[in-house]
C-alpha cells in the first residue's frame, strides 16, 4: 500500500510539474493565454482533486477484495465504513481520470490545429475529431456507472456485491476508446509532415515528436492484462492509471514545450526556427514553431509557389505561341 500511495505522488506531482511548466513558459514567452492553457489549468485543479480522493481509497481500502478474503474475513464496523467511504471515492477517482486523459487529447488537439489550418481539410476533420472525442469520453464515464444493478453493489461491503464493482467492463472500453483516440491523434499531423518540405532529418526528428503517443497505447495494452490479473487489487489498478495519465500529460505537453524553446531563444536574443528559401519555389523549416511561421504556413507557401510556378510557366507559353 505504501508503495501504491507513494508511486501515486509521485506521478501526479511530476503530471502537474509539467503543466505548471508549460503554463509558465508560455506568461515568460508571452504567449497569448488560450484555450489549451485554460484545459491545462482545469486539469492542474482535477489532478490535485484526484490525489486527494486515491490517498483516501489506498489508505481505507474498497470493497474490492477476493472471494476468499470476503468469505474468512471479519468486517469491524469502522472498516465497512471506511471501505465503503473508499469504494465510493473510487468511482469520483476513475471520473477525474477518465476527464484528465480526455483534457490532454483536447490539448493536443488544439496544438495540432494550428499545424493543420489553412488546409483543405482542416476543418471537417477537426470536427470529426471532435465528435469522436465527445462520444467516447461520455461513453467512457457512463461505462464506469452501469456495471452493478443495484447501483448500492459499487459500495456494499456486507453482504458480498459479487464482482461488479471490479468494473472489467469499463477497463475494456475506456482502454480501446483512449488507443483509437491516440491512434487518430498520431495520424493527425502525419499529411503535414509528408508534404511539407524538410530535411530527412528534420523530419525524422518531428515524426519522432508526434509518434511519442504510442508510449500511451503501449501502456495502456500493457495496464488491462495485469488489472485483470490483479482486479481485486484497486490500489495496482489506480497505480497504473495514474502511471498512464502521466505519460498522458507528457505527451500533450512535449510539443508545445518544445516549440517554446524558439521563443525563449528570441527572447534571449539568440536564433531561432526561420524559413531558408533556396530558389523560388524551395522551403525549409529549422524547427517545430514559432507565433510567425509553423508547418502548416511552410505547406501552405509550397503550394501557393507551386501554383504561380505553374501560372508564370503557362504565361511564358502563351508569349512564346504569341511571339511565334
Amino acid at each position: 500500500m505504501v508503495d501504491a500511495l507513494g508511486t501515486v505522488w509521485i506521478c501526479v506531482c511530476l503530471a502537474i510539474f509539467i503543466m505548471v511548466v508549460r503554463l509558465a513558459m508560455g506568461r515568460y514567452c508571452e504567449t497569448k493565454w488560450d484555450a489549451s492553457d485554460s484545459l491545462t489549468a482545469v486539469a492542474i485543479f482535477l489532478s490535485i482533486a484526484r490525489i486527494a480522493f486515491t490517498h483516501v481509497l489506498i489508505i481505507w481500502k474498497t470493497n474490492n477484495v477476493s472471494d476468499t478474503y470476503q468469505a474468512t474475513h471479519m468486517f469491524s464496523q469502522q472498516e465497512i465504513y471506511r471501505r465503503e467511504i473508499g469504494s465510493k471515492f473510487t468511482l469520483i477517482a476513475r471520473c477525474l481520470y477518465i476527464s484528465l486523459l480526455w483534457i490532454q487529447k483536447l490539448v493536443l488537439l488544439m496544438f495540432y490545429r494550428h499545424l493543420v489550418r489553412d488546409l483543405p481539410w482542416e476543418k471537417k476533420t477537426i470536427l470529426v475529431y471532435g465528435i469522436v472525442f465527445a462520444v467516447t469520453f461520455f461513453g467512457s464515464i457512463i461505462s464506469t456507472f452501469v456495471e452493478c444493478k443495484p447501483f448500492r453493489l459499487y459500495w456494499q461491503v456486507l453482504p458480498d456485491p459479487g464482482n461488479c464493482s471490479q468494473a472489467i467492463v469499463q477497463l475494456y472500453f475506456v482502454g480501446i476508446c483512449n488507443m483509437c483516440t491516440d491512434l487518430m491523434l498520431i495520424f493527425l499531423p502525419i499529411p503535414v509532415l509528408l508534404k511539407v518540405r524538410l530535411g530527412i532529418v528534420k523530419k525524422l526528428q518531428l515524426g519522432f515528436l508526434f509518434s511519442i503517443g504510442f508510449m500511451i497505447i503501449v501502456i495502456t495494452a500493457v495496464r488491462i492484462p495485469f488489472t485483470i490479473q490483479s482486479k481485486s487489487s484497486e490500489s495496482i489498478r489506480i497505480t497504473w492509471t495514474t502511471g498512464e495519465f502521466l505519460a498522458a500529460t507528457f505527451v500533450a505537453n512535449a510539443p508545445k514545450l518544445y516549440s517554446f524553446r524558439h521563443l525563449v531563444q528570441r527572447k534571449n536574443g539568440s536564433s531561432f526556427g526561420y524559413i531558408h528559401q533556396s530558389g523560388p519555389q524551395f522551403h525549409q523549416m529549422d524547427d517545430l514553431e514559432t507565433p510567425a511561421i509553423s508547418i502548416s504556413d511552410v505547406a501552405t507557401m509550397r503550394l501557393k509557389n507551386s501554383g504561380s510556378s505553374g501560372s508564370r510557366t503557362e504565361d511564358s507559353r502563351e508569349t512564346g505561341d504569341d511571339g511565334r
